[in-house]
Formats: structure tokens, C-alpha cells, sequence
């Protein structure tokens, strides 16, 4: 990000500081059903159902990784049975039936399937996750919050969106006990 000239001001959030998980969790639900703008959630471990409370949509992630298993699946499958069985004008296999052994030995075929399907979807979903969360090496940091992926807790607020009240805020962080609630420049 740039330094501010003259006539633009630094981004500043509010943020509200938990030492708990329950607390952040209750804050956010607090937050968004009060219609005050959350920015953002900092956890140093993942919360179940924190997402939900910001009203975040599912992740596609999910469908991203089931197609990813198949095509790791479907490649499998193809490489094999063709080199097992295949008899084309390019390329003839090896169909090699020895003491009776199957024309397509399918259960032969299951720990490279397994092993590819894994890789296609670990990898791929992983790349994926960095694409879309526009992770690179040398990406700026949004904040610097102290603490965070330690033991505390963060809930960000944006004071630029409809709707934000400070008092409102630092009150209902307060009720379900953040234990700082302070202002924070973006970087």
C-alpha cells in the first residue's frame, strides 16, 4: 500500500482484542445481528462456527477439491488401463495375461489410485487456497495485530461501512468481554 498523501487519510479499524473463543464467537453474533460492519475475525487457531457468525458464504474450496480428486481419479484410471490393455496405433501397452491374471486388473490398479487422487486433490486445493486468497511471497501484511496468532483473539471492524457506531461497538465488545478495544492503521 502507498503512503497517504495530503488529501487521503490512513484507513484506520477498530478492533476489539479476546482472550477467549467462546467470547469472540458470542462478539461477532453480537456484531453482525446489531448491524455494525465486520472487516475481519484474527484467530490463532480456526473457531467452528465463526464464519457463519460473520455471515460469510460456504467456501467453494470444497467443490474445488472434489473435482480436483476426480480428474487425480480419472487420469489414474486412464493411464493405466491403458497401459495395461489398450491397443492403439500409437501406443500398444503392455497387455501381458500370465497365469491368469485378469485382462484389466482393476484391484491392482487401487494403491495408484488412491495415491493420485491424494495428490491431485492436496496439491491442487492448496494451490487453489493461495489463488484465492492472493497468498505470494512479499504480499504486504494488512495489520499488525500483537498477539493474534499467539493467544488472543481479534474482531475487526470497519468504521467506513453503513451502519458503524463506535459507542455501539466498544459496548457490545465490552458486554461480552474483549479485553482491549482500540483503533488500528491498516499498513
Amino acid at each position: 500500500m502507498s503512503a497517504p498523501t495530503a488529501n487521503t487519510a490512513p484507513e484506520k479499524y477498530l478492533v476489539a482484542y479476546f482472550l477467549d473463543d467462546d467470547n469472540i464467537l458470542a462478539a461477532t453474533q453480537a456484531t453482525r445481528s446489531a448491524g455494525l460492519p465486520i472487516h475481519d475475525c484474527y484467530t490463532p487457531f480456526p473457531v467452528h462456527g465463526l464464519e457463519a457468525a460473520q455471515g460469510l458464504p460456504r467456501s467453494f474450496l470444497t467443490y474445488v477439491a472434489l473435482v480436483l480428486a476426480a480428474l487425480g481419479f480419472c487420469t489414474s484410471m486412464f493411464m493405466q488401463s491403458y497401459t495395461q490393455a489398450a491397443v492403439t496405433p500409437l501406443w500398444s501397452g503392455w497387455p501381458l495375461i500370465v497365469g491368469g491374471k485378469p485382462f484389466l486388473p482393476i484391484t491392482a490398479f487401487v494403491p495408484v489410485l488412491f495415491e493420485l487422487t491424494v495428490l491431485f486433490c492436496g496439491v491442487g486445493t492448496a494451490i487453489a487456497l493461495f489463488v484465492t486468497l492472493r497468498l505470494f511471497p512479499g504480499k504486504k501484511v494488512e495489520f499488525v495485530l500483537p498477539g493474534v496468532t499467539d493467544d488472543r483473539f481479534a474482531l475487526v471492524l470497519d468504521p467506513s461501512g453503513s451502519g458503524f457506531d463506535e459507542a455501539k461497538a466498544r459496548a457490545l465488545c465490552g458486554q461480552h468481554g474483549a479485553s482491549e478495544i482500540t483503533w488500528v492503521l491498516a499498513q
